[in-house]
Protein backbone atom coordinates (compact mmCIF):
# COMPACT_ATOMS: atom_id res chain seq x y z
CA UNK A 1 0.00 0.00 0.00
CA UNK A 2 1.07 3.57 -0.60
CA UNK A 3 -0.18 7.06 0.18
CA UNK A 4 -1.23 9.78 -0.53
CA UNK A 5 -3.44 10.03 -3.61
CA UNK A 6 -4.75 12.92 -5.70
CA UNK A 7 -7.70 14.25 -3.70
CA UNK A 8 -9.65 15.01 -6.89
CA UNK A 9 -10.01 11.26 -7.50
CA UNK A 10 -12.27 11.03 -4.46
CA UNK A 11 -14.90 13.25 -6.05
CA UNK A 12 -15.80 10.38 -8.40
CA UNK A 13 -17.34 8.51 -5.46
CA UNK A 14 -20.95 9.24 -4.57
CA UNK A 15 -20.21 9.12 -0.84
CA UNK A 16 -17.69 11.98 -1.09
CA UNK A 17 -18.74 13.97 -4.15
CA UNK A 18 -20.43 16.78 -2.16
CA UNK A 19 -17.40 17.45 0.04
CA UNK A 20 -15.28 20.60 -0.15
CA UNK A 21 -11.76 20.53 -1.54
CA UNK A 22 -10.43 20.97 2.00
CA UNK A 23 -12.32 17.90 3.22
CA UNK A 24 -11.18 15.82 0.24
CA UNK A 25 -7.56 16.85 0.77
CA UNK A 26 -7.78 15.65 4.37
CA UNK A 27 -9.34 12.37 3.30
CA UNK A 28 -6.74 11.81 0.59
CA UNK A 29 -4.04 11.94 3.27
CA UNK A 30 -5.40 8.77 4.90
CA UNK A 31 -6.19 6.84 1.71
CA UNK A 32 -3.92 3.96 0.87
CA UNK A 33 -3.70 2.44 -2.60
CA UNK A 34 -4.19 -1.31 -2.92
CA UNK A 35 -3.79 -3.65 -5.90
CA UNK A 36 -5.96 -6.76 -6.07
CA UNK A 37 -5.36 -9.37 -8.76
CA UNK A 38 -8.12 -11.26 -10.57
CA UNK A 39 -9.38 -14.12 -8.40
CA UNK A 40 -8.05 -12.67 -5.16
CA UNK A 41 -10.34 -12.09 -2.18
CA UNK A 42 -10.50 -8.63 -0.64
CA UNK A 43 -12.24 -9.95 2.46
CA UNK A 44 -14.39 -12.90 3.48
CA UNK A 45 -17.90 -13.00 4.86
CA UNK A 46 -17.98 -12.39 8.64
CA UNK A 47 -14.51 -10.81 8.65
CA UNK A 48 -14.08 -7.82 10.93
CA UNK A 49 -14.82 -4.54 9.17
CA UNK A 50 -12.31 -1.86 10.01
CA UNK A 51 -11.84 -0.51 6.48
CA UNK A 52 -13.93 0.81 3.63
CA UNK A 53 -12.65 0.48 0.08
CA UNK A 54 -13.08 2.65 -2.99
CA UNK A 55 -12.90 0.69 -6.25
CA UNK A 56 -10.88 2.83 -8.67
CA UNK A 57 -10.36 0.36 -11.53
CA UNK A 58 -11.44 -3.21 -12.29
CA UNK A 59 -14.48 -5.27 -11.35
CA UNK A 60 -15.53 -7.22 -8.25
CA UNK A 61 -18.16 -9.74 -7.19
CA UNK A 62 -20.03 -9.40 -3.89
CA UNK A 63 -20.75 -12.98 -2.79
CA UNK A 64 -23.06 -14.22 -0.05
CA UNK A 65 -22.30 -17.64 1.41
CA UNK A 66 -24.98 -19.79 3.10
CA UNK A 67 -24.67 -22.55 5.73
CA UNK A 68 -25.58 -25.27 3.22
CA UNK A 69 -22.55 -24.30 1.12
CA UNK A 70 -24.43 -22.38 -1.57
CA UNK A 71 -22.84 -19.17 -2.83
CA UNK A 72 -24.83 -16.40 -4.51
CA UNK A 73 -23.36 -13.44 -6.38
CA UNK A 74 -25.31 -10.51 -4.97
CA UNK A 75 -23.73 -7.88 -7.20
CA UNK A 76 -21.03 -7.25 -9.77
CA UNK A 77 -19.58 -3.75 -9.46
CA UNK A 78 -17.11 -1.60 -11.38
CA UNK A 79 -15.14 1.62 -10.89
CA UNK A 80 -16.23 4.14 -8.26
CA UNK A 81 -18.11 1.60 -6.20
CA UNK A 82 -17.80 2.00 -2.41
CA UNK A 83 -17.16 -1.31 -0.65
CA UNK A 84 -17.99 -1.97 3.00
CA UNK A 85 -18.89 1.55 4.10
CA UNK A 86 -21.85 0.54 6.28
CA UNK A 87 -20.01 -2.36 7.89
CA UNK A 88 -17.01 -0.17 8.70
CA UNK A 89 -19.06 2.70 10.10
CA UNK A 90 -21.22 0.53 12.37
CA UNK A 91 -18.45 -1.93 13.26
CA UNK A 92 -20.34 -5.03 12.17
CA UNK A 93 -18.88 -8.14 10.45
CA UNK A 94 -18.85 -8.30 6.66
CA UNK A 95 -22.17 -9.55 5.28
CA UNK A 96 -20.52 -11.06 2.21
CA UNK A 97 -17.20 -11.80 0.56
CA UNK A 98 -15.67 -9.56 -2.11
CA UNK A 99 -13.62 -11.19 -4.88
CA UNK A 100 -11.82 -9.53 -7.78
CA UNK A 101 -13.20 -10.46 -11.20
CA UNK A 102 -10.34 -8.64 -12.93
CA UNK A 103 -7.20 -6.86 -11.75
CA UNK A 104 -8.32 -4.00 -9.50
CA UNK A 105 -6.95 -0.85 -7.93
CA UNK A 106 -8.62 0.30 -4.74
CA UNK A 107 -8.22 3.00 -2.10
CA UNK A 108 -8.51 1.88 1.52
CA UNK A 109 -9.69 4.12 4.38
CA UNK A 110 -9.30 2.73 7.90
CA UNK A 111 -11.85 3.58 10.56
CA UNK A 112 -9.61 5.18 13.22
CA UNK A 113 -8.03 7.87 11.00
CA UNK A 114 -11.43 8.40 9.34
CA UNK A 115 -13.09 9.15 12.69
CA UNK A 116 -10.23 11.43 13.65
CA UNK A 117 -10.70 13.46 10.47
CA UNK A 118 -14.45 13.63 11.08
CA UNK A 119 -13.67 15.25 14.45
CA UNK A 120 -11.48 17.86 12.74
CA UNK A 121 -13.73 18.38 9.70
CA UNK A 122 -17.36 17.86 10.83
CA UNK A 123 -18.63 18.48 7.29
CA UNK A 124 -17.33 15.04 6.32
CA UNK A 125 -19.49 13.26 8.88
CA UNK A 126 -22.54 15.35 7.94
CA UNK A 127 -22.25 14.63 4.22
CA UNK A 128 -21.56 10.93 4.78
CA UNK A 129 -24.62 10.62 7.04
CA UNK A 130 -26.78 12.29 4.37
CA UNK A 131 -25.40 9.92 1.73
CA UNK A 132 -26.06 6.85 3.87
CA UNK A 133 -29.58 8.03 4.75
CA UNK A 134 -30.40 8.49 1.07
CA UNK A 135 -28.99 5.07 0.24
CA UNK A 136 -30.91 3.37 3.03
CA UNK A 137 -34.12 5.10 1.89
CA UNK A 138 -33.55 3.79 -1.64
CA UNK A 139 -32.91 0.27 -0.33
CA UNK A 140 -36.03 0.46 1.82
CA UNK A 141 -38.11 1.37 -1.23
CA UNK A 142 -36.60 -1.53 -3.18
CA UNK A 143 -37.38 -3.93 -0.34
CA UNK A 144 -40.99 -2.71 -0.29
CA UNK A 145 -41.26 -3.17 -4.05
CA UNK A 146 -39.92 -6.71 -3.73
CA UNK A 147 -42.26 -7.46 -0.83
CA UNK A 148 -45.28 -6.34 -2.87
CA UNK A 149 -44.24 -8.45 -5.86
CA UNK A 150 -43.70 -11.41 -3.56
CA UNK A 151 -47.19 -10.92 -2.11
CA UNK A 152 -48.59 -10.94 -5.66
CA UNK A 153 -46.88 -14.28 -6.29
CA UNK A 154 -48.37 -15.74 -3.11
CA UNK A 155 -51.87 -14.50 -3.99
CA UNK A 156 -51.58 -15.94 -7.50
CA UNK A 157 -50.40 -19.27 -6.07
CA UNK A 158 -53.50 -19.51 -3.87
CA UNK A 159 -55.80 -18.59 -6.76
CA UNK A 160 -54.07 -21.21 -8.91
CA UNK A 161 -54.68 -23.87 -6.28
CA UNK A 162 -58.29 -22.84 -5.69
CA UNK A 163 -58.98 -22.86 -9.44
CA UNK A 164 -57.23 -26.20 -9.91
CA UNK A 165 -55.41 -24.63 -12.82
CA UNK A 166 -58.53 -23.84 -14.81
CA UNK A 167 -60.08 -20.53 -15.86
CA UNK A 168 -63.55 -19.80 -14.54
CA UNK A 169 -65.38 -18.98 -11.33
CA UNK A 170 -63.68 -20.03 -8.12
CA UNK A 171 -66.31 -21.89 -6.13
CA UNK A 172 -64.88 -20.99 -2.74
CA UNK A 173 -65.93 -17.65 -1.33
CA UNK A 174 -62.97 -15.24 -1.38
CA UNK A 175 -62.41 -13.61 2.00
CA UNK A 176 -59.61 -11.05 1.88
CA UNK A 177 -59.06 -11.27 5.63
CA UNK A 178 -58.43 -15.02 5.36
CA UNK A 179 -56.09 -14.54 2.43
CA UNK A 180 -54.19 -11.94 4.44
CA UNK A 181 -53.68 -14.35 7.32
CA UNK A 182 -52.70 -17.15 4.97
CA UNK A 183 -49.92 -15.22 3.26
CA UNK A 184 -48.89 -13.01 6.21
CA UNK A 185 -49.75 -9.61 4.80
CA UNK A 186 -52.45 -6.97 5.25
CA UNK A 187 -55.91 -7.05 3.69
CA UNK A 188 -55.48 -3.64 2.01
CA UNK A 189 -52.50 -4.92 0.00
CA UNK A 190 -54.43 -7.96 -1.19
CA UNK A 191 -57.47 -5.86 -2.05
CA UNK A 192 -55.31 -3.47 -4.08
CA UNK A 193 -53.63 -6.28 -6.05
CA UNK A 194 -56.94 -7.99 -6.82
CA UNK A 195 -58.40 -4.68 -8.04
CA UNK A 196 -55.36 -4.16 -10.27
CA UNK A 197 -55.77 -7.61 -11.78
CA UNK A 198 -59.47 -6.93 -12.28
CA UNK A 199 -58.70 -3.75 -14.24
CA UNK A 200 -56.16 -5.61 -16.37
CA UNK A 201 -58.72 -8.27 -17.19
CA UNK A 202 -56.92 -11.19 -15.54
CA UNK A 203 -59.85 -11.74 -13.18
CA UNK A 204 -63.25 -10.38 -12.19
CA UNK A 205 -63.50 -9.61 -8.50
CA UNK A 206 -66.54 -8.27 -6.61
CA UNK A 207 -65.50 -8.42 -2.92
CA UNK A 208 -66.66 -12.01 -2.38
CA UNK A 209 -66.66 -13.87 -5.69
CA UNK A 210 -63.80 -14.19 -8.10
CA UNK A 211 -63.59 -15.42 -11.67
CA UNK A 212 -60.29 -16.07 -13.44
CA UNK A 213 -60.15 -15.10 -17.10
CA UNK A 214 -56.43 -15.43 -17.81
CA UNK A 215 -55.23 -18.51 -15.96
CA UNK A 216 -51.88 -18.47 -17.78
CA UNK A 217 -51.14 -14.97 -16.47
CA UNK A 218 -52.02 -16.05 -12.93
CA UNK A 219 -49.68 -19.00 -13.30
CA UNK A 220 -46.91 -16.72 -14.57
CA UNK A 221 -47.31 -14.38 -11.59
CA UNK A 222 -47.28 -17.34 -9.22
CA UNK A 223 -43.96 -18.35 -10.73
Amino acid sequence: MSSPIDYQQLRHYEIFKELSDHALIELAKICQSLDLHAGETLFDQNDSSETLYLLETGQIHVIRQYPDGEEVILATEGPYYVIGDLSMLVGQPRVGAVVAVSDCTLFAIHHEPFYQICDRVPDIATKVIIYLAQRLRYLNLKVREYAISNVAARIASILWLLSEGEAGVIKSRIRVSRLARAIATDADTIERILRQWDKKGYITYDDQHLQIHDIEKIRDIAG
